[in-house]
């Protein structure tokens, strides 16, 4: 597991045309799915950053690069 200082660092490296292996810190609606904390979840880097702008850096726990 990371620290906020790790998460908040990474997150300021996530680019939009990248795709990263991401486990969420919490359940996150979006709008018609509901993204669950359970696993892993294969997301492109500008659907993290939206769900940082809607849910705050509290709703990653970790973004790790393909």
């Amino acid at each position: 597991m990371t620290t906020e200082q790790d998460k908040a660092f990474s997150l300021a490296l996530i680019e939009n045309e990248k795709t990263y292996d991401v486990r969420l810190a919490r359940s996150v609606k979006r709008g018609a799915f509901t993204y669950r904390p359970l696993n892993e979840i294969t997301m492109a880097g500008s659907m993290i950053k939206d769900i940082v702008d809607q849910e705050g850096e509290e709703a990653i726990d970790y973004a790790n690069p393909l």
